[in-house]
C-alpha cells in the first residue's frame, strides 16, 4: 500500500476512534467500564499514530516496544488514579 493510502487509512481510523471515544464518554455505562473502554481506544489511537504517522512500523523492535510502552503505562496510571478511590471506599 502506498504511503498516502496508509496515512489516509490511519487518519480515517483515528476519526472513527475519536467518535467512539465521544460516544463512550457520553454513555450511561459504569465508571469502570467507561474508563476501561476510553483508555483502550486511546491505546489503539496511539498505536495508529506510532505506526502510521510516525512510521515506526519499519523500525527496530526495541523502539516500538518503548513507544508502545508509554501509552500503556500512562493508561494504567490514569485507570488506577480514577478507579482506586472508588474501590477503597
Amino acid at each position: 500500500m502506498s504511503n498516502t493510502k496508509v496515512l489516509f487509512v490511519c487518519w480515517l481510523l483515528l476519526v472513527l476512534a475519536t467518535a467512539v471515544t465521544v460516544y463512550l464518554g457520553a454513555s450511561t455505562l459504569t465508571l469502570a467500564t467507561q474508563v476501561g473502554a476510553v483508555l483502550a481506544v486511546a491505546v489503539i489511537k496511539s498505536a495508529l499514530i506510532i505506526d502510521g504517522f510516525m512510521e515506526l512500523r519499519h523500525t527496530q523492535r526495541r523502539w516500538r516496544i518503548i513507544m508502545y510502552g508509554w501509552p500503556v503505562a500512562m493508561s494504567l496510571i490514569i485507570a488506577v488514579t480514577l478507579l482506586l478511590p472508588r474501590f477503597m471506599s
